[in-house]
């Protein structure tokens, strides 16, 4: 079959799944798939963002996690689980190649080299999981926001830029482990000091080294980008 998702593991060589490959849509705020649900797939991204989340016993919803077109594979748990361990949410419109996990599996215990492919897209969400915990990890607030816009920032672009942030200020909140008056009075300091200009759903980097700067203020330089 012929797939325009370059951004799946399994691009560039022929689809390993054969017609249990299905190409998807996702409107924003549509759900992938729910936690406890009987997992079936899991999804290569082509373009959009998904957020992970859990809920809490009072009902609440927590984001624990992003995932973006870049070998990631959303659901790679439910490879080796029954159900979905969280719930799986399109924070923008999503683009997805829809895989079905037995099928995939199948593949694997013939081809070698599926399996590398699958090691490799863990390595990746493993790494992008790492880069969100460092985020977190920072210590001071305008240090986690600066370093969370960074991470949300389009691959290669390393300048002045625009695009969308599909998280309000109460989900970077939670995200970040910070108050949402937190978070507004951070970003609202940024935006006078020249560094970010930040309407709802949009962040323009207009001083990329002074963001990178308050990214690196509160711990000793170390900031992922």
């Amino acid at each position: 079959m012929t797939c325009g998702n370059c951004s799946c593991p399994f691009y560039d060589i022929q689809c390993v799944v054969d017609d249990c490959v299905h190409d998807v849509e996702f409107a924003e705020g549509e759900v992938l798939f729910m936690q406890g649900q009987a997992s079936s797939d899991l999804f290569s991204l082509t373009d959009g963002m998904v957020k992970i989340c859990t809920h809490t016993p009072d009902g609440r919803e927590q984001i624990v996690g992003l995932s973006t077109p870049s070998n990631l594979l959303v659901g790679l748990q439910s490879l080796s689980d029954d159900r979905y361990a969280y719930t799986a949410i399109a924070a923008t419109p999503v683009k997805a190649c829809r895989i079905n996990h037995r099928a995939l599996l199948a593949r694997v215990r013939d081809r070698g080299e599926i399996a590398m492919r699958l090691i490799k897209a863990v390595n990746a969400q493993l790494a992008y999981s790492r880069a969100l915990m460092e985020v977190v990890g920072h210590r001071c607030a305008a240090s986690k926001i600066a370093s969370f816009i960074l991470l949300m920032t389009p691959k290669a672009v390393h300048g002045a830029c625009e695009f969308s942030m599909p998280f309000s200020r109460v989900e970077m909140a939670s995200m970040l482990g910070l108050s949402e008056e937190t978070v507004c009075r951070s970003m609202a300091t940024m935006r006078r000091q020249g560094a970010i200009y930040a309407p709802r759903g949009h962040v323009e980097i207009r001083d990329w080294d002074r963001l990178q700067d308050i990214a690196n203020g509160c711990n000793g330089g170390h900031m992922v980008a």
